[in-house]
């Protein structure tokens, strides 16, 4: 699958990772933490992968969804087994948000333009650099 996000956000995303990899040792260690898997969506694509996958939890997708801009990343931030790396479940969610990449993403992501979407912790969309802020 192609991973698409524009270039800006990439490299917003690429120092965030190298910043927190040189922070928590943890995150060092465990290389297939904060990676991305998954970005841009085409709503047709996005439609017929729910579909296929039975993983819309029942809710229509979002027209407007910042998947379709390039400036929404799901970043891997652990998971429980069992679970998918994407499932709303509640047991899964509140293992995400205990997480070091979680912890360490809700700390510091501001600092490179990115925001949380509470719901998934995976989440992450880029807003851009707070003003005055120079990385």
């Amino acid at each position: 699958m192609t991973r698409m996000a524009r270039r800006d956000v990439l490299e917003a995303y690429r120092a965030m990772v190298a910043t927190a990899r040189a922070e928590v040792p943890e995150l060092a260690q465990q290389p297939e933490l904060l990676q991305i898997f998954s970005s841009f969506r085409e709503p047709e694509a996005d439609a017929a992968r729910c579909a296929r996958d039975g993983n819309c939890d029942g809710v229509r997708r979002a027209a407007c969804s910042a998947h379709r801009t390039g400036t929404a990343l799901d970043i891997y931030v652990g998971h429980l087994l069992g679970y998918g790396v994407d499932s709303t479940h509640t047991h899964n969610r509140r293992y995400m948000s205990q997480t070091a990449a979680y912890r360490w993403m809700v700390r510091n992501a501001e600092r490179f333009g990115f925001v949380p979407y509470a719901f998934e912790p995976w989440h992450w969309e880029w807003v851009g650099p707070p003003q005055g802020y120079a990385q």
